[in-house]
């Protein structure tokens, strides 16, 4: 009896020593980047009005590059991608952006359904194509009227986006159901930029 409760004193102790050590590699673990809500927040600085759709496409590339091994994705900043996607403020309909040996050749489309379950429709077929997600944008697609944000992804029909609105400032959400957004009816969509094609080594 005297032995079994030493036994049992001394397996506690263990466990409880060992505790400390499990909850810090625990808390030690690296997030992935991919659901991280830090990656897809932008700082103030960083923005200028209009930004919404210059952030969404800044994200879906960072998103392209996390997929393909990148590690200085963080460092794709509005401020920098503004010199070659836009021009006076708009985004180009097509451009290219080259960074950490990746050529990002990124495209523009429009929508052709009208009704909601038509445009999800549309919304599943582009993700499942490009998994790092598109860029949907509406003349009057939000509360505030023209917005765009970047569609990842679509569940049981339900869209998932991240909005800049909600990853700026105090806000810092991540990727959200589309409900959670400030968008309205997916059918206010009406057109898309996404990466035709991202390839290693094209600008060395």
């Amino acid at each position: 009896m005297k032995r079994r409760t030493v036994t049992l004193l001394l397996t506690l102790a263990l466990l409880i020593s060992m505790a400390p050590q499990l909850s810090y590699a625990d808390s030690d673990a690296v997030p992935d980047p991919l659901t991280d809500k830090k990656t897809y927040y932008t700082e103030e600085e960083d923005y200028i009005s209009g930004d919404c759709i210059l952030t969404a496409t800044r994200m879906m590339i960072r998103r392209s590059a996390i997929m393909n091994g990148k590690t200085g994705w963080n460092e794709i900043t509005n401020e920098v991608l503004r010199q070659v996607a836009t021009v006076d403020g708009c985004l180009l309909s097509s451009f290219t952006f080259k960074d950490e040996g990746m050529t990002y050749d990124v495209g523009y489309g429009e929508f052709k359904g009208e009704t909601d379950a038509e445009r999800i429709g549309e919304f599943a077929a582009l993700v499942e194509k490009h998994p790092e997600g598109v860029v949907v944008h509406g003349d009057w697609a939000a509360d505030s009227g023209m917005h765009g944000v970047l569609l990842t992804d679509v569940v049981d029909g339900v869209p998932y986006a991240m909005d800049a609105s909600y990853n700026m400032g105090m806000f810092n959400e991540g990727i959200q159901k589309w409900s959670d957004t400030t968008m309205l009816e997916p059918s206010l969509c009406l057109r898309y930029w996404y990466i035709r094609d991202s390839d290693e080594g094209k600008n060395t």
